[in-house]
């Protein structure tokens, strides 16, 4: 058994981390390039609506295709007989969980490995183990509902100040409290953009984990980060301009924000270098992967400066119609879940949404199981939105005015990154590997049964 470290690297590809550690020879990414076993996964699912991360990330966590899975939007039911990765690994030994995609609610996961669980950002409550952390995971929480779209205009610096009181106990480090003071102070003069307090959610949530880590030492630790991608998405032609024929942003703007990309990069190194040196010192592998990539050079969706959200789910929920007695699950902006008792009730509220007219908006419907979950394309409302013929102030439908950051150029892309590192029997192929084998690799790394529905690795991460 090779007990390890998991990383999970939100869409981020081989060729970011080559880019970075070019500029960046000295850097722990660098290294990793270059002593570890190196890779590229691919995913082969092609869902009706394109890539997305959580059908992605369900893919590769549970080893099967999306057309086995059916797990597309982040409410959708997670297939019982296709546990997660780690999920199975919980059976048989001991797991520590930070984050994944697919890991809320914390109830839902009673495996008896589990030494420290905090789950998803898309939990509906603060519930995890040790309670010690609810108070992160609360401002955690808070944050991301917030940021959806674009971070807080309303003074989102003394936001993630004022949440620092939460986090006694949570194994924030003294250099994380000073990086941050240096963050907020380059957001409001304006030498870095708001999209930037990003990143500080990821610099407190990586020293929780690695707190956790150096407590519990789980033979699995889990920890998921999106802060690159999200930087990514939005400023990929400020790193990669000649991706397009012609930049679509000029110069003045790709000097603004040329180092956002970089600067994402950059604080996840500096945790990769704490974690490998900890994973030397421990006799433990650190395995990096990304369920797929983003890249540019396509069509840059230049979008206005704010957009219509739901601010109360039950008001929208009530103003199309959604009975009082479905459960509303926590999702992505801009999207909503309704969990239905079986299969037939939303079935039937699936079409009977799908008939529903907003004027000079959009309402598109998807189920899987018991949930319908419902995107709602609202940025050409105006003050009022009008509903199968009904006219009603925004807010009356618990709809709220927005600013958003609706510049997209890095988009989703088949192809992610495994690295596996102090791992001296590893063996990854130079050949691009189906996303599908990481979980059985993972399992046969800690000497785990295989699961009756895996297919065999070609890949060894021990």
């Amino acid at each position: 058994m090779r007990r390890a470290v998991v990383i999970e690297i939100n869409e981020i590809p081989i060729r970011l981390l080559d880019w970075f550690a070019a500029d960046n020879p000295k850097s722990t990414i660098a290294h990793l390039l270059n002593t570890a076993a190196v890779g590229s996964t691919t995913i082969h699912d092609d869902p009706p609506r394109g890539l997305y991360p959580s059908q992605s990330w369900a893919t590769l966590s549970t080893g099967m295709p999306f057309a086995k899975h059916q797990v597309y939007w982040y409410g959708d039911p997670k297939p019982v007989d296709f546990p997660l990765y780690w999920q199975a690994v919980a059976e048989h030994r001991s797991v520590g969980v930070f984050g994944p995609l697919h890991s809320s609610p914390l109830t839902t996961f009673t495996e008896p490995g589990y030494r420290f669980f905090v789950p998803d950002v898309f939990s509906d409550d603060a519930d995890v183990l040790p309670d010690s952390l609810s108070g992160l995971q609360k401002f955690n929480l808070r944050m991301t509902q917030e940021n959806g779209r674009a971070v807080s205009s309303s003074a989102p610096i003394l936001d993630y100040l004022d949440g620092l009181r939460a986090l006694p106990g949570s194994g924030i480090r003294p250099a994380t409290l000073a990086r941050l003071g240096r963050l907020a102070s380059q957001v409001a003069s304006g030498r870095a953009s708001r999209e930037r307090l990003r990143t500080a959610q990821f610099l407190l949530l990586a020293d929780a984990f690695e707190a956790q880590l150096k407590q519990m030492h789980p033979d699995l630790a889990v920890f998921f980060t999106n802060h690159v991608a999200a930087a990514m998405h939005r400023y990929w032609p400020a790193s990669f301009p000649n991706d397009w024929a012609e930049p679509p942003n000029g110069p003045a703007w790709i000097a603004r924000f040329s180092d956002e990309i970089p600067a994402a990069l950059r604080a996840l190194d500096r945790f990769l270098g704490r974690m490998l040196h900890w994973c030397t010192s421990h006799d433990r592998s650190l395995i990096l992967i990304s369920s797929m990539g983003q890249v540019g050079g396509g069509e840059v969706i230049q979008g206005g400066d704010r957009s219509l959200i739901v601010k109360d789910p039950r008001r929208f929920a009530d103003a199309l119609g959604v009975p009082r007695s479905v459960e509303i699950r926590s999702s992505m902006v801009p999207h909503l879940t309704f969990n239905f008792s079986d299969d037939v009730a939303a079935a039937a509220e699936q079409h009977r949404l799908e008939q529903i007219e907003i004027e000079r908006c959009q309402l598109l419907v998807d189920r899987s199981g018991t949930a319908v979950t419902v995107t709602y394309l609202l940025d050409d409302a105006g003050d009022q939105i009008t509903i199968d013929g009904t006219a009603a102030p925004v807010s009356a439908v618990g709809l709220q005015w927005a600013a958003v950051s609706e510049h997209r150029a890095g988009v989703h892309d088949p192809l992610g990154t495994i690295i596996a590192a102090n791992a001296p029997n590893a063996s990854v192929p130079a050949s691009e590997i189906d996303v599908r084998q990481v979980a059985p690799a993972i399992l046969a790394m800690l000497d785990v049964p295989a699961l009756p529905h895996h297919d065999e690795p070609t890949i060894r991460l021990a």
